[in-house]
């Protein structure tokens, strides 16, 4: 699925509410961005995607909590997903690629990079996984 529009849909995913509200507007400003929808990553992520059919999917995730990369795992069937993350060690951005992520985001970087980040995602073409 790669789209051939701009504004990119974008769904929000994160336990924290200070960083769905705080990613919306900014990203939203930007105008090649629009939030389809917010979530925390222990509502019915699936059936929201399903439903609002977003481009890519932000996934904000923690350290150490192995259900965000479940939730990868699924949501990343239906569209790309990219995590937005404080710190990645090279072991965890491993854990997550197999677990679906397409690519990650550092949560200290700007959000004209994250904007930079989701179009360049939705330019590529989606590849099956290679299994390695």
């Amino acid at each position: 699925m790669v789209p051939q529009h701009l504004p990119v849909a974008v769904l929000l995913v994160s336990d924290d509410e200070r960083i769905r509200d705080g990613l919306r507007r900014p990203l939203e400003r930007s105008g090649e961005v629009t939030v389809v929808g917010t979530a925390a990553i222990c509502d019915d992520v699936g059936e929201l995607v399903r439903r609002l059919s977003p481009d890519v999917i932000l996934l904000d995730v923690h350290a150490g909590n192995d259900g965000a990369l479940g939730v990868c795992r699924r949501l990343s069937e239906h569209a790309p997903v990219l995590l937005l993350s404080a710190y990645l060690t090279p072991n965890e951005w491993d854990e997550a690629r197999a677990a679906g992520a397409a690519d990650f985001h550092l949560k200290r970087i700007g959000v004209a990079d994250l904007v930079q980040k989701v179009g360049s995602l939705c330019a590529r073409e989606t590849r099956p996984p290679s299994g390695d």
